[in-house]
């Protein structure tokens, strides 16, 4: 993926603005700033200038009730050996499938794991991730982070958590407040 620099909007007074960016095929890529910098914004207007025949999977930050439902009818869709994949993957990251098949209330933690596990079933070329270890407790966050760091494809992972960020990505876009009160990113 690569841009040109950027120029987004947060807000009626604030604008966000980044260099031109790149990310390759194997690169793993931290997006840190403080809350309200606009992290999100960027995620989104990244994922809008993806090339239409790339690979992606985008985990949100809190998952919406249409996608929820949507990932709870795909799991539901698939065969016997395709479900089992999936659930051993959650699973592996330290969640109970049982709790994951009992019903259509799926907590946010473990909707975002789910949504993880069925989307690496499509061999994504890029995996996205906005704020994973909210909600998830030790023994997850560090299950996600060994599958996180595993990944052999492109990673854009936005994280306050500094130890996940370490053990999963080689690359800091980090958004500041530039001294003329405006937010920039730097790569680094």
């Amino acid at each position: 993926m690569r841009t040109g620099p950027l120029t987004l909007s947060l807000g009626e007074t604030t604008t966000l603005r980044t260099p031109a960016l790149h990310l390759d095929s194997r690169d793993h890529v931290a997006l840190v700033g403080d809350n309200g910098t606009g992290k999100t914004t960027l995620i989104r207007a990244l994922l809008e200038r993806l090339p239409d025949d790339t690979a992606c999977l985008y985990v949100p930050q809190e998952p919406d009730r249409a996608v929820q439902e949507a990932t709870l009818a795909r799991l539901a869709g698939l065969d016997a050996e395709r479900r089992g994949r999936v659930l051993s993957i959650v699973a592996g990251l330290n969640s109970s499938p049982e709790r994951v098949l009992e019903g259509d209330v799926v907590s946010p933690g473990e909707m975002r794991k789910l949504m993880l596990a069925l989307g690496v079933l499509d061999r994504p070329e890029l995996i996205v991730m906005d704020e994973p270890t909210n909600h998830l407790d030790l023994g997850s966050i560090r299950a996600l982070e060994r599958m996180l760091a595993a990944f052999p494809g492109a990673l854009l992972l936005v994280s306050h958590d500094a130890a996940l960020v370490e053990a999963t990505t080689s690359i800091t876009w980090r958004i500041r407040w530039s001294e003329a009160g405006a937010l920039r990113l730097t790569v680094g």
